[in-house]
């Protein structure tokens, strides 16, 4: 029967008792296909999904449906954050089709993997449709279907002649151009990209913020970080009560939200209103930097110290139902007529301004949170009372990774002793539970069976997170284990294609891949290439590995082609290049130990620049003021480094 009883995932977990025979993607299911020369049928999906869940209730837990899927069928069950690699062919493999994706993803697989049809959410009539539509083209079309699928297992494989070379000693000024681009796209009212859903994105918001601050005026670029990270704050996305941001939001306002709450969002988000409040000084931003950590501490902090991956979006098997209100529930605890400005400033109405007649709480200005303190507080309590949303407790090594950035910007923001705890904690944890002793690294804390090796995106946000770590800690174990990963990753997923500077996702020891991926496009998360990319100037930058700066800009001149093209969805590549390249940022390399004895720290931090102890500076040499990977002359004392920096700024 159904085979998912002894896995550790969640959404797996969640299928246990359905009558599909569900398998978890392997050798043994794999092998079934051929052996039995059957179908496959991968259904793809996660535990915060809601359309997963409806699926599961209109379809896999209905006998008749799962007769039909037994009868003809291998079926397997994927969690998309547990296998990424699994669902990066596949996805790919649906948009070739020119389908729509989406998840819960399903996908029709050939006894050898090769697609051949698939799609997203299908309710009961359409999906019995489907599955015996299928069948009988397996059995009266399989010719037609073997060619269909060998022509799209082809077209999915990611190879050198995608991407044309521009040379970056010779291209023109590009940043201005594409901030024009992005911008122009941009909503002027809610800000975010001009439709709906909307998502964050991250490291498009990193991206705006980077740039100088001349051109950043110029292109509009703060304004349109501001306003959308200002709107964000004040709606419905973000979780007035308890902190922490949806996934994204179904209307075009920030309003309504897909309400799961997942661990790569906040913890990226906590890292750009760090750095947002780093040149506007906004008290919102503040208030929702302490929230969205309070909310990452209280409710997916493990006792071993890693975060979990997500909560649901539904509770007692509704969506938003732990995070909205009736009219009547709040004015029992809080009663309008004594209390109108706090109806008024999160637009509460008596018929409720979402569905069902509840309320979304939805700031009206921008206020913060705090001035309604005692509201807030009591609408914790009662909230603590209702049945949560469930935890998919998977300990996921990007995702965490994303949260050490998030908290050494926080840090570097508000300069608190406790954030910067937090960052080390969490980086201890990082190195017990998911750091190997050769450099590898593991995808996810727990397993079933053989352990999940690191998938790119793994060792890529890790030392990116940890060289950000060594740039406040000056602890040199961070930067030793950020070379260590950035190392084992050259050693496992370096491309095998002649003059490919990218990397592959993902390794293919057992051959249960059909293609090799590259991830290079910037979505909600930033792409596992760029990540890796930036890892390497930083370090060829600190310690002075020019073989390092060679191959990132290698990389670059790999994408910078399609970045110009499509600049918001390269948008961290964008970044990375206008930060090192077109306008590079000016670092101060200082041998620490003089530093500290000349008691020089506090001056150093007052220059504001990106502070880099090394060891490698000349005999009697304490500073070297470095613009990109471009150095002055390195300098003894600490007038001459004033004067450099003056010259230079």
């Amino acid at each position: 029967m159904n085979k998912l009883q002894h896995q550790v995932s969640p959404y797996l977990l969640q299928h246990q008792h359905n009558p599909v025979h569900w398998q978890p993607w392997g050798p043994e299911a794999l092998q079934q296909a051929k052996d039995e020369d059957k179908l496959i049928l991968v259904s793809i999906g996660y535990a915060a999904c809601h359309w997963c869940h409806v699926m599961e209730k209109e379809c896999f837990e209905n006998q008749e449906v799962a007769d039909l899927m037994n009868k003809y069928f291998i079926n397997i069950k994927v969690d998309r954050e547990e296998r990424p690699d699994v669902d990066m062919i596949y996805m790919d493999a649906i948009q070739q089709m020119g389908l729509s994706g989406g998840w819960p993803l399903n996908v029709f697989l050939m006894p050898s993997l090769k697609p051949f049809y698939g799609g997203t959410y299908f309710p009961k009539a359409k999906w019995m449709n489907i599955l015996s539509s299928v069948q009988n083209a397996f059995v009266e079309h399989r010719a037609e279907l073997e060619e269909s699928a060998e022509g799209f297992a082809k077209a999915i494989s990611d190879h050198a002649s995608l991407f044309q070379w521009v040379d970056l000693e010779t291209s023109p000024i590009i940043i201005p151009s594409s901030l024009k681009i992005i911008v122009g796209n941009m909503d002027p009212v809610f800000g975010g990209m001009n439709k709906a859903p909307k998502f964050p994105l991250p490291s498009l918001l990193k991206y705006l913020e980077s740039v100088p601050s001349k051109l950043g005026k110029e292109t509009q670029a703060f304004h349109a970080s501001d306003l959308q990270l200002s709107r964000m704050a004040q709606g419905g996305i973000f979780d007035q009560i308890e902190g922490g941001f949806s996934r994204y939001s179904v209307d075009s306002e920030w309003f309504a939200p897909h309400f799961e709450k997942m661990l790569y969002d906040n913890g990226q988000l906590l890292e750009v209103y760090s750095i947002a409040i780093q040149r506007a000084s906004n008290p919102i931003f503040s208030e929702v930097i302490l929230q969205t950590i309070h909310f990452l501490k209280s409710e997916l902090l493990a006792e071993n110290g890693l975060y979990y991956a997500s909560l649901d979006a539904d509770s007692e098997g509704e969506e938003g139902l732990f995070y909205t209100w009736t009219f009547e529930e709040i004015n029992e605890f809080i009663p309008y007529s004594t209390n109108p400005e706090f109806y008024k400033t999160y637009q509460i109405l008596p018929n409720g301004n979402w569905e069902g007649g509840r309320n979304i709480l939805f700031k009206k200005d921008a206020l913060r949170n705090y001035t309604f303190k005692n509201e807030i507080d009591l609408l914790k309590g009662i909230r603590k009372g209702r049945i949560r949303p469930e935890t998919d407790t998977k300990q996921i090594l990007a995702w965490n990774a994303f949260v050490l950035s998030g908290l050494t910007a926080a840090y570097q923001a508000l300069y608190s002793a406790e954030i910067k705890q937090d960052a080390l904690y969490l980086a201890e944890a990082i190195e017990n539970h998911l750091l190997n002793s050769d450099g590898s690294c593991l995808h996810q804390a727990s397993f079933s069976g053989s352990p999940i090796d690191g998938f790119l995106d793994d060792y890529a946000a890790t030392a990116l997170a940890f060289i950000q770590l060594y740039l406040v800690s000056f602890d040199k174990k961070h930067l030793d284990l950020a070379n260590q990963l950035v190392e084992k990753a050259a050693e496992l997923f370096e491309s095998k294609e002649d003059n490919f500077a990218l990397y592959l996702y993902a390794e293919n020891k057992n051959n249960e891949l059909i293609a090799d991926k590259v991830e290079f496009t910037d979505s909600v998360c930033p792409s596992s290439n760029s990540m890796i990319c930036e890892s390497l100037l930083w370090l060829g930058l600190i310690q002075s590995k020019v073989e390092c700066s060679m191959r990132a800009q290698q990389m670059l001149e790999t994408v910078m082609s399609k970045a110009q093209s499509n600049p918001a969805y390269f948008s961290n590549w964008l970044r990375i290049y206008s930060q090192w390249f077109e306008n590079p940022q000016a670092m101060i390399k200082f041998n620490l130990t003089y530093v500290e004895n000349q008691g020089l720290m506090d001056s150093l931090r007052a220059l504001k620049s990106t502070l880099i102890p090394v060891e490698n500076l000349p005999e009697n040499k304490h500073f070297l003021v470095c613009v990109g990977n471009h150095c002055l002359a390195p300098v003894s004392t600490w007038d001459e480094l004033e004067t450099q920096w003056k010259e230079l700024i």
